[in-house]
């Protein structure tokens, strides 16, 4: 299989199913999976993640007790995943499914992983502005290179994954361990969207 698709999913009853039907199509001509991770959503998200495990073949539906955090549950389905290449995906269409197709491009060259960075961002103020501190935190501590941008929407081989999931502590901060393993990095353009719920 080349592609795994996981997906932390947290209160997404409104926009899960589109996301999968979106998925199906894009990438009708890749051979895939999709790893959903229910994160201790308060909302139908339980059910409707467990229909689309039964309709589908190739989705697989894992339920965390409770909200654990979105690295927790991206941890937790890239444990789970069989394929070359694992994408992680949110739930709420920011990241246009259709951008996986650059993301898969752009690994195939042959980098570790490839990182998703925009010309322009629909998240909030307060959001940027995490994002900003996040990312001096990153260049300080990890000697992150300061031209790369460490977006959740990102795309990694499955050595690296295995590498990652080697951790075994509470607090599992996903791009750390990546760049403790790797540096054949590159990142790609894509578009960024308002959510769409």
């Amino acid at each position: 299989m080349e592609l795994s698709v996981v997906i932390p999913v947290y209160n997404s009853e409104k926009t899960i199913s589109d996301l999968i039907s979106e998925l199906n199509d894009i990438l009708s001509g890749v051979e895939f999976e999709v790893i959903l991770v229910n994160d201790g959503s308060k909302d139908r998200s339980e059910e409707i993640c467990k229909d689309l495990a039964t309709r589908f073949d190739h989705v697989t539906f894992i339920s965390l007790r409770r909200n654990y955090g979105e690295h927790n549950a991206v941890m937790c389905g890239l444990n789970h995943v069989s394929g070359r290449y694992a994408v992680i995906i949110d739930d709420d269409f920011q990241n246009p499914p259709k951008e996986i197709l650059k993301l898969l491009d752009e690994i195939r060259k042959g980098y570790d992983v490839v990182y998703s960075k925009y010309k322009s961002k629909k998240h909030s103020l307060f959001r940027n502005l995490g994002s900003k501190f996040n990312d001096m935190v990153a260049n300080f501590l990890l000697e992150k290179p300061s031209h790369l941008y460490l977006s959740s929407f990102k795309i990694i081989n499955k050595d690296v994954v295995k590498e990652v999931t080697k951790y075994r502590g509470p607090f599992p901060y996903i791009d750390g361990l990546i760049l403790r393993v790797t540096d054949n990095i590159a990142s790609v353009y894509v578009d960024h969207s308002d959510r769409k719920i």
